[in-house]
């Protein structure tokens, strides 16, 4: 990752990191504050930063919108998610901190979705018939209602479907999988190459082209990835403990698990390929992620490298320093 080449664009990267937190101190408000009228152009690269991310929803929170500069000036940039990919590039241009950088706030992909949700975020969306679904970290959805039809198209992430039983089968889409259900629960999955299906509650089941229907019922994880269809059992409290902000390991090497506290991190993190297969068992905070690394770091007697705010590495013990 690159360092930004204007350190102010810098520094209002890392406050924006902060305010979406939802841990700032009273201490950490003055101390923003103090920042902001400091330097004119603190305040500048705030604004352009805030002005581009403001369509999608990222905003300063804790009451810092009562600035009367920022609130006039911010309201006046209103613009459609369509204006907002090409305004992003000129938020980008306070320095260079690149599309990748920003994407980690904001999954610049699928920002044209009916729902998505920021990086560490979750949200509730109830469908118009009484179904409802969930979306994790990073996650963004089509809604297709239509007379006889009542579905939802997973773009990317992962979602816990409550489908209401209806005399309409509910259908969950993504990429070539559909998975049907008149009521139940499921989680649904998409990686990129690998599609999945959980079964929560109740009976469904999946069409996955060119093959055939799979059954899936509580407890069964059916899954494609590489041209390949595989089905276990799984722990149902594990793979759902993400609706409570936790990442639950059972016997899970050390990338499994980072790639997933990765999707709550709206930093880099960098594990070293030496460390790649450790394995671990235990809790860890998805609202925390920079702890439970910590942690990990901790009981697998691994070095932790904060190189700043947004990268965070781990590595062999006695590499690098935290």
């Amino acid at each position: 990752m690159q360092q930004l080449e204007d350190p102010h664009a810098e520094a209002a990267v890392e406050w924006m990191v902060e305010m979406n937190s939802g841990t700032m101190s009273e201490t950490q408000l003055h101390a923003f504050e103090t920042w902001l009228r400091a330097d004119p152009a603190n305040e500048t690269a705030w604004i352009r930063l805030q002005e581009g991310l403001l369509p999608c929803g990222i905003a300063a929170r804790n009451g810092m919108m009562g600035h009367d500069l920022l609130t006039r000036r911010l309201a006046a940039t209103r613009r459609s998610r369509r204006t907002f990919i090409t305004g992003f590039a000129g938020v980008i241009g306070v320095g260079t901190i690149g599309s990748g950088i920003a994407d980690r706030f904001v999954p610049l992909g699928n920002i044209l979705a009916d729902r998505f949700t920021h990086t560490g975020k979750q949200e509730t969306v109830t469908l118009p018939d009484g179904s409802e679904i969930i979306l994790a970290s990073r996650t963004a959805v089509n809604i297709v209602y239509e007379t006889g039809l009542r579905a939802v198209q997973l773009l990317s992430g992962e979602i816990l479907v409550r489908a209401a039983s209806r005399a309409t089968p509910f259908e969950g889409r993504t990429g070539s999988m559909v998975l049907e259900t008149f009521a139940g629960t499921f989680l649904v999955e998409n990686r990129g190459e690998r599609l999945a299906v959980t079964g929560v509650q109740g009976s469904g089941r999946i069409r996955h082209a060119p093959g055939g229907y799979e059954p899936v019922a509580p407890g069964d994880l059916v899954e494609f990835a590489d041209g390949n269809t595989q089905r276990r059992k799984v722990d149902i409290e594990a793979a759902t403990s993400w609706l409570n902000g936790l990442l639950v390991a059972k016997d899970s090497n050390l990338i499994a698990i980072t790639t997933q506290l990765q999707r709550y991190f709206s930093g880099i993190i960098q594990v070293d390929p030496m460390i790649g297969d450790l394995r671990a068992t235990g809790v860890f905070s998805l609202r925390n992620p920079e702890a439970a690394l910590d942690a990990l770091a901790e009981s697998l007697n691994l070095s932790i490298t904060r190189v700043s705010r947004l990268w965070i590495r781990l590595g062999p013990s006695g590499r690098g320093t935290a």
